[in-house]
């Protein structure tokens, strides 16, 4: 028995030395092979790069045209901004002759007559609003109301058209 235990034992020995021996030559290659790609790889990694840039402007300018299309749908953002207009009162009969002979002309004015038909006292409220604010804007749309009922309900009060759903709802 004695005898066969020395020749496990140098089986074992001769076992290590090999694995020593093969984890050399394991190192030996992965340094060899890391150098190869250092040196040959580096045109392939410029093409690389700039593939990645491309692709990352082409990320961006999408994300920009979602947040500009985002902005145009929910705040009524358009690319020459929300229409609104300077106003001033005509109330002065000279004036009123001037607006009617460039209204008459069917050129470009700066006058406008209107009727407000949104019924009752519309031309007076109209009127007291120019004087006021000296600015009409264009009725804001869906997601321009969306988004300041939302913004009301943030700061805890309760826009018009949620008092009349509740009110109808009871």
């Amino acid at each position: 028995m004695g005898v066969r235990q020395i020749g496990t034992l140098r089986a074992m020995t001769t076992i290590e030395a090999l694995g020593d021996i093969g984890s050399f030559v394991s190192g030996l290659a992965a340094v060899v092979l890391a150098i190869a790609a250092i040196i040959g790889g580096s045109a392939g990694l410029g093409d690389w790069r700039a593939k990645q840039r491309a692709q990352r402007d082409v990320a961006a300018e999408e994300a920009n045209n979602l947040r500009l299309n985002r902005m145009r749908l929910n705040h009524g953002w358009s690319p020459h901004g929300v229409d609104s207009f300077g106003v001033t009162l005509v109330t002065d009969p000279a004036e009123f002759a001037v607006a009617q002979k460039e209204l008459t002309s069917g050129g470009p004015t700066e006058y406008v007559v209107m009727r407000v038909t949104s019924g009752g006292n519309g031309g007076d409220r109209l009127r007291r609003l120019i004087q006021r604010d000296g600015f009409v804007a264009r009725v804001p749309n869906d997601g321009e109301i969306e988004a300041v009922e939302a913004g009301l309900e943030v700061l805890g009060v309760m826009s018009r058209r949620r008092v009349m759903e509740r009110a109808t709802a009871k």
